[in-house]
């Protein structure tokens, strides 16, 4: 029988920052700065101190190109940033925080970052995140920030260079986090998908037509489809532009309700299952 995943258990969602957070991911075949920036500021009313996006797009030469951006205060700054210096690209992730771990900096906002291959934000604190920490620098990696979430990316990156599948690392990696998380995960070397997970923090997986998204609220998303996957506890689900696909706690391979948000209604208001 496959292992429960740890962050599941135990966790007490008072004890998270997920209230404050805001996440956003978007694979398509278009670009999707726009998409991640606006969903980060439909977010807004939430609170925070720090904004971020990575994205992944190709170069002149065709080849993954893997960008991070990250600012302090307001999401206009982060706006500010790409409408100097454009990033463009078909699947990406953002972020707005609010400090828990270490103090208001760039180097401590979202996304973070390992071996320039592997990106991640994260909604929750992780508990175990110090002898972990203490790990991962013992195995070589150098930690840049005081945050809990770098571990989390480090130890995907470990886990990726054992199984050089995205999907696969990231469940080898949530099952060794104690603690409540909702995480999304961007690789440059398959850039093509987002893989995320949720225990003791909301995540939605939007729907859409040839594209597909993630969010911490269905308002993030509410410009690009009014059609969601509501995630139950301990899932983990692989984001393509083609489809979605979600295991459960146990490792199995399950279909989640899809829910329609009709876009009159505020947020709050009830979805309805589709018929």
């Amino acid at each position: 029988m496959p292992l429960a995943r740890k962050g599941s258990a135990g966790t007490s969602p008072a004890r998270t920052n997920s209230v404050v957070c805001g996440i956003v991911g978007a694979v398509s075949s278009r670009d999707v700065s726009g998409i991640l920036l606006e969903g980060l500021q439909r977010l807004e009313y939430r609170g925070y101190d720090s904004a971020g996006v990575a994205i992944v797009g190709a170069d002149d030469n065709g080849s993954a190109k893997f960008v991070n951006r990250r600012t302090v205060g307001k999401v206009q700054v982060l706006v500010d940033s790409l409408n100097q210096r454009p990033v463009r690209g078909t699947a990406g992730i953002a972020h707005t925080r609010w400090a828990t771990h270490g103090s208001v900096s760039e180097s401590n906002a979202h996304p973070h970052v390992s071996s320039n291959r592997i990106a991640l934000v994260h909604n929750g604190i992780i508990e175990d995140f110090e002898p972990l920490r203490e790990e991962l620098t013992g195995n070589g990696y150098r930690f840049t920030s005081d945050t809990d979430t770098e571990v989390i990316v480090h130890l995907i990156d470990q886990c990726y260079e054992q199984t050089g599948d995205l999907l696969e690392a990231v469940r080898a990696a949530i099952k060794r986090l104690d603690g409540a998380y909702a995480i999304g995960v961007l690789c440059r070397d398959e850039p093509d998908r987002i893989v995320a997970a949720r225990a003791g923090s909301a995540l939605v997986v939007g729907v859409g037509f040839g594209e597909n998204f993630i969010a911490s609220d269905v308002l993030a998303l509410r410009p690009v489809t009014d059609r969601f996957i509501l995630l139950e506890e301990g899932d983990l689900i692989d984001v393509r532009r083609e489809g979605i696909e979600v295991w459960n706690l146990n490792d199995e391979n399950v279909v989640r309700s899809t829910v329609r948000v009709e876009k009159k209604r505020q947020r709050g208001d009830k979805p309805r299952a589709d018929e």
